[in-house]
């Protein structure tokens, strides 16, 4: 699981203010209780959503005002986005390139790297490790194969709690022979529906590119 510690360091870009605490129920089951008093089930998943990776058979392509392209350094992709609603900012965690800062407390990442995942499925499961062993409350809602900009990526979305605050994430995950890459977007959780066509408009932006190799070296002047 180390090798692929770089799907989750758009993590720490999260406030952390609040506490939570947990507790075992009588029946072994882990809760998280939160400071108004409610609680909930560290991980209450619907076992189909976490068992199964459903097939989306709708063509995604980037919206025609997603004009400016932020290009990975580690990878062949890109992220295509409306440069009047979002702003890109280079980021310095490892792996992690950069982070985007998009209307209405929109935010997300575009991460690459070149370690190889063998299936989208092992993405997922990593994912989804990571994620429950970061967070205090997880729910996985959504996970799909679409299709975006002609190419076959894996789409996750799902709520996770941090220290009493409630977060909801979507985003596309992607591999090719050269290594891996995710854009993730995020918001507070409360907020994530009224702003969901925003968000899955900014993710139709990411696209695999192809490699362009280095124009010749000019030759020398004729005397």
């Amino acid at each position: 699981m180390k090798r692929y510690a770089a799907l989750f360091c758009y993590l720490s870009f999260l406030p952390i203010n609040a506490q939570v605490q947990k507790a075992i129920t009588d029946s072994g089951k882990e809760v998280v209780l939160f400071d108004d008093k409610t609680w909930r089930f560290v991980h209450e998943s619907d076992s189909a959503a976490l068992e199964t990776i459903l097939t989306n058979a709708t063509l995604y392509n980037r919206d025609p005002k997603a004009t400016r392209a932020v290009n990975s350094s580690n990878l062949n992709v890109a992220v295509y986005h409306d440069p009047k609603k979002w702003s890109a900012v280079p980021n310095r965690l490892q792996n992690t390139e950069y982070m985007f800062v998009g209307p209405n407390h929109i935010f997300s990442t575009l991460t690459a790297d070149k370690s190889r995942i063998p299936n989208l499925r092992i993405v997922k499961d990593v994912v989804l490790s990571n994620v429950r062993q970061a967070v205090d409350y997880f729910r996985l809602k959504e996970s799909e194969y679409r299709t975006i900009n002609g190419k076959k990526l894996l789409y996750l979305r799902y709520i996770a709690n941090l220290k009493g605050l409630d977060f909801e994430y979507a985003g596309y995950y992607f591999i090719n022979d050269s290594g891996f890459a995710m854009v993730v977007a995020y918001t507070m959780q409360k907020d994530f529906d009224k702003n969901f066509a925003e968000i899955e408009n900014f993710l139709n932006g990411f696209t695999e590119v192809k490699y362009q190799s280095p124009p010749p070296p000019m030759p020398p002047p004729q005397h």
